[in-house]
């Protein structure tokens, strides 16, 4: 199962600037994210549509988020040595 996002949250700061607060990871293991993000590409119409901001957030946050939550994530799901 691939990771995934899920926004808990949508807070409007302005018209276009909003505080989205995300879920990202599996069943098994997620990382709690909140990003202040500028939604002025997206229809004001959708800026509240968790499905829509989920998917802006998929395309428009940079890469190396991902890679550095997936990198969290398989350490916090390594067994502890001890």
């Amino acid at each position: 199962m691939s990771n995934e996002i899920i926004v808990s949250k949508i807070t409007p700061l302005t018209m276009s600037d909003y505080i989205v607060d995300w879920i990202y990871g599996t069943d098994a293991n997620s990382v709690t994210c909140s990003t202040e993000i500028n939604l002025s590409s997206v229809p004001a119409s959708d800026r509240q549509d968790a499905s829509v901001v989920a998917t802006f957030l998929k395309t428009n946050l940079h890469a190396s988020v991902f890679s550095d939550l997936d990198t969290d994530l398989k350490e916090n799901n390594a067994p502890k040595s001890e």
